[in-house]
């Protein structure tokens, strides 16, 4: 862990990038670092972020961070990209930690390869059923390297860990539970119009869904793009994955 002030002690929320005396982050460079460990992270915009990034820099220093989140990411992407960058980590004689978050299901069209839906009368039960399969699969994948997964906004239903959005402040309304699509533009309506196979029940499906999109605007740390805007959130979640890291068997 880093020596350093955290940065939500040192840039008011409100300025983000500038200290209490004017200073904007990084006007003093802080160079001489070394680093002798990995931190693999990949997810999609909730860790594609200066919060992040710059959160993981001050507090970890000793670690080289390789974040390879990215805005749309789906799920299935992530799992393809740690398997196809697995085959270079495994060439560096270094210690890799991994930190995989999961966003909502449905983004890209592989992830209905997962599960069959004939089964399931509701969307989120169909979804959350593909969520479990995909961390079969990337846990399957990073099992022999020190992990952390769990999901950024949606929720998750495959183990113990907290999601980033439990990090994310205060609200007056109960969080919904079992919610695994939110944002993504389109999904219902592609379910739809194949509902001779997605025989869902529609208007409960896009009701809960609505219901933690609500939950997500209350909370005083999500913006109005429903993403976190402090650095507190990142480094309450960041302290929530090393202890989770020192204090199970993914040991550090």
């Amino acid at each position: 862990m880093s020596s350093h002030k955290k940065l939500s002690e040192t840039y008011h929320w409100k300025t983000l990038r500038r200290d209490e005396k004017g200073y904007p982050w990084g006007f003093f460079y802080d160079g001489g670092r070394k680093t002798n460990k990995m931190f693999y992270a990949i997810s999609d915009s909730w860790l594609d972020t200066h919060f992040f990034h710059q959160v993981f820099y001050n507090d970890f220093p000793e670690y080289f961070l390789i974040n390879r989140a990215s805005k749309g990411l789906g799920n299935s992407q992530i799992i393809d990209m740690v398997q196809q960058d697995l085959d270079l980590l495994k060439k560096l004689d270094v210690e890799v930690v991994f930190l995989v978050v999961f966003t909502e299901v449905g983004r890209r069209n592989r992830d209905f390869e997962n599960v069959s839906p004939k089964k399931f009368e509701s969307t989120h039960d169909y979804f959350g059923s593909i969520m479990n399969s995909q961390y079969d699969k990337i846990k399957d994948l990073i099992k022999d390297y020190p992990h952390h997964i769990t999901t950024g906004f949606v929720s998750n239903n495959f183990n113990q860990n907290k999601s980033i959005l439990d990090f994310c402040g205060k609200s007056s309304m109960t969080k919904p539970n079992n919610v695994f699509t939110v944002v993504s533009n389109g999904i219902y309506d592609f379910l739809k119009d194949r509902n001779n196979i997605f025989k869902f029940n529609f208007a409960d499906d896009v009701q809960k869904s609505l219901d933690l999109k609500e939950y997500m605007n209350s909370l005083e740390c999500v913006d109005q793009t429903y993403h976190p805007d402090r650095y507190k959130v990142y480094e309450d979640f960041l302290e929530n994955v090393f202890l989770d890291l020192q204090n199970n068997k993914n040991m550090l």
